[in-house]
């Protein structure tokens, strides 16, 4: 099991609101629950547990091929000399790196947490993810040789990649989490709902989702958009994750007020955002339009602790 971190900051919730989002002040923050721990999947990477890079510590603009960008989070007072777990980000429709990062934090934190983070953005003028075959982008070979990039350059260990996102870049983390056996050692999915391909192996997840999600709806409905496919149910979603490991049963327990956490004993948690919006929980709040950011629960601290 996984006893979650949750923690604090107030704010806002696929239609076309464009998926976007941004952290609580450190005054709002109050730990009312910590991790219930995941099942260890093992990775199928051999990499060597060290090397030898020197690393330009802080926030980095890497230009990459096809006119693609990412943001890339360097911890400082690292020797260079040690393999560090990378946290993978992918922004929402429309979203930027620097969005992501102002949302969730994450860049500022996996750098607090000795941690290295890479927010690629989407493809195309409509920074897109093609995880339901609507676009020509081979997103799926661009995340792998992204990853086996930061391996070469800057000591990242590629038997620790947690990859997350919102909304469409949730949707992409899971659908890569899928297509590329032993890439990833776990995927948090925020504000998003997919469902695993028939071919997908077992990796662990936790997907976050508020009830009051206005573009993503929890209960799953229409994309609205030509050629997307429909949203599944949050809650159909997960089973079908954990079933791929043999699961059928699942605990839920009210972690407070508004945060309720669907366990599955073989790594498969769904994060229940009562009243919660298209939004990152513990993030920064965003357009009013998009529902309210819970500060009851920290996204990112999950996805830090996974690493």
């Amino acid at each position: 099991m996984l006893l979650l971190a949750v923690a604090g900051c107030t704010g806002s919730p696929r239609a076309e609101v464009t998926r976007r989002q941004n952290p609580p002040s450190p005054s709002a923050v109050a730990m009312v629950a910590s991790p219930t721990r995941l099942p260890t999947i093992t990775s199928s990477s051999s990499a060597k547990p060290s090397c030898a890079r020197a690393r330009t510590a802080g926030t980095l603009d890497l230009t990459l091929p096809g006119g693609r960008r990412a943001m890339l989070a360097v911890p400082a007072e690292d020797d260079g000399h040690h393999r560090l777990p990378l946290v993978v980000g992918l922004p929402g429709y429309g979203q930027t790196s620097e969005e992501l990062a102002a949302q969730s934090r994450i860049p500022a934190r996996a750098m607090a947490a000795g941690v290295l983070a890479v927010l690629p953005q989407g493809a195309g003028p409509a920074k897109s993810w093609n995880f339901s075959g609507t676009t020509g982008y081979d997103d799926l070979g661009f995340l792998s040789a992204l990853v086996t990039q930061l391996a070469a350059t800057e000591c990242a260990d590629p038997a620790r990649v947690v990859i997350t996102g919102i909304s469409d870049g949730g949707d992409m983390a899971g659908f890569a989490a899928c297509a590329l056996p032993g890439r990833f050692t776990a995927v948090v999915t925020v504000a998003a709902s997919i469902d695993p391909r028939a071919s997908c192996h077992p990796i662990r997840i936790v997907a976050v989702h508020g009830d009051a999600d206005p573009v993503d709806p929890y209960r799953g409905g229409p994309d609205g958009r030509p050629g997307y496919p429909a949203i599944p149910p949050a809650e159909t979603a997960i089973a079908a994750w954990a079933a791929l490991r043999g699961c059928s049963t699942a605990t839920t327990t009210q972690l407070t007020a508004h945060i309720a956490a669907t366990i599955y004993p073989c790594g498969a948690q769904l994060v229940t955002v009562n009243g919660g919006g298209h939004t990152w929980p513990g993030g920064a709040p965003v357009d009013p339009s998009h529902g309210v950011t819970t500060g009851e629960y920290d996204a990112t601290a999950t996805i830090l602790w996974l690493v």
